[in-house]
């Protein structure tokens, strides 16, 4: 790419330096892909884009698109106001950007086939480093994960589900019965199958990881399976797949929902029978593993679609293990938000503690995201918190607008009242927080204002918001 951009004008090299930015956005493909026709259709000023990926077995697939499509296949050659280029990844070609430049307009075809040639390259790493980031295969632990029970899994004074779950992984994880963990994203499921190999006695084998939502079906099949040189293979190389490179140890799948039912079959095979033959033909092997899956979606509504083979969900679900979100476990938020502070206040020398003013605000949020969002926030407050006790002014906005749903049966907000909620919060906002000018603008009285305000949560953003203000004008 460097000999490319030393011949780029300035414009192309801010473009692609724009573009590379979201290289560390490679955990979110579809994502990180779109990006980059969107920076490449603002420089170029594109009719379409599409950036197409080889699928290992079927037609390629379109892997992100941008306007028009006409004559932007998979084929497509570099003719007329078309532009096209290989993407590579990993060493090999993975597929093709191919681009339509304004017809209408003159154009520098050079330039164009620069900046499409590059954007291609960039996708290609976005490619290559959500591949590599999706399966890892470890032999040995990593020092934090050598005493398990000290995570957050198992942090005393949290409540009696996570009690119950902790109960669970301790008392299957020294048996051989294959788990599948359930639970929505950024519960801890990664870390609950990793803490059950590591209190196994294959704890010193290898763990091995398949993100299986990362992967065509082909691709996921040489993973898992392996791959033979022969006639059935046009690649002529061959590779161990993860059941062979675990063996004696723990294979983890997650979002093992993802695989289609010929993969499930497999599975089923290596579950039932210890089995498999790799892909492109080969000898029956042996499979010495022990399977850990997790799902985040409801496996038994698959199985009722004909989406999801039955019998492989009674064979994965052995033991299942259910990791609630976090806002059906409120009690838990304080002793998790503590445990996360020190960690990271340890990390960066300070010492910081929560007011109890933002234990209640940590309490009442929703947490989409789950633990994964309360450890990134900890970690956001050690590095910014201005004082060694954190106050509801170090707190971000968006904690006041997201108060968690009610576990009294109440519904959650209508569509309309989350809507007339954003309009109360805008007009505050734009009058500095200050009810009554908000209500004469909204056309209503300080009596109806308020009660919208107790309705909807806003108190503590009030409060929050005028400190603000009054700091901004010193």
């Amino acid at each position: 790419m460097l000999g490319m951009m030393l011949t780029a004008t300035t414009t192309e090299y801010q473009t692609v330096l724009d573009m590379t930015r979201l290289v560390e956005q490679s955990q979110d493909l579809e994502l990180a892909l779109h990006g980059v026709l969107v920076r490449l259709q603002r420089a170029l000023n594109l009719r379409g884009a599409r950036l197409w990926q080889w699928e290992a077995q079927g037609p390629p697939r379109v892997a992100a698109s941008l306007g028009e499509d006409a004559g932007l296949g998979p084929d497509a050659a570099n003719r007329g106001s078309v532009v096209a280029a290989a993407v590579v990844a990993a060493g090999r070609e993975a597929g093709r950007l191919v681009a339509a430049l304004p017809s209408e307009e003159p154009h520098d075809s050079k330039a164009a086939l620069r900046l499409v040639s590059a954007a291609a390259v960039v996708a290609g790493s976005i490619l290559g480093l959500h591949q590599s980031l999706a399966t890892r295969c470890e032999e040995s632990p990593s020092p934090e994960e050598l005493d398990p029970l000290a995570t957050h899994l198992f942090l005393p004074g949290q409540g009696a589900a996570m009690a119950q779950v902790c109960d669970l992984i301790k008392k299957v994880a020294p048996s051989e019965a294959t788990v599948l963990l359930l639970g929505p994203r950024g519960a801890g499921k990664h870390l609950a199958a990793r803490i059950i190999h590591q209190l196994s006695h294959r704890s010193r084998r290898p763990w091995a990881r398949l993100v299986c939502a990362a992967w065509d079906q082909g691709e996921l099949e040489r993973r898992l399976f392996g791959e033979e040189s022969g006639a059935g293979n046009a690649r002529g190389t061959s590779r161990p797949g993860l059941l062979e490179r675990a063996v004696g140890g723990t294979l983890y799948l997650e979002e093992v929902g993802a695989l289609g039912l010929p993969l499930q079959a497999r599975l089923l095979r290596v579950l039932q029978e210890g089995e498999y033959e790799p892909s492109g033909g080969g000898e029956t092997r042996r499979a010495s593993v022990r399977v850990v899956a997790s799902s985040t979606q409801d496996l038994e509504a698959r199985v009722a679609q004909g989406t999801f083979r039955q019998d492989l969900l009674y064979r994965l679900a052995v033991l299942p293990i259910t990791l609630l979100p976090l806002k059906q476990r409120r009690e838990d938020v304080a002793v998790l938000a503590n445990f996360f502070l020190g960690k990271y206040s340890q990390a960066s020398g300070r010492s910081v503690r929560l007011s109890p003013q933002a234990v209640g605000v940590l309490t009442h949020y929703a947490w989409p995201g789950n633990v994964a969002e309360l450890d990134n926030l900890c970690q956001r407050l050690v590095l910014l918190a201005r004082e060694a006790e954190i106050s509801l002014d170090d707190l971000p906005s968006f904690l006041f607008y997201r108060p968690a749903a009610p576990e009294t049966g109440e519904a959650n907000l209508s569509r309309l009242e989350e809507m007339e909620k954003q309009e109360v919060v805008a007009a505050l906002e734009r009058n500095n927080w200050v009810q009554s000018h908000a209500a004469a603008e909204l056309g209503l009285t300080l009596r109806q204002i308020g009660y919208r305000v107790k309705k909807f949560g806003l108190e503590n953003a009030i409060k929050s918001g005028r400190r603000r203000n009054q700091e901004a004008t010193f």
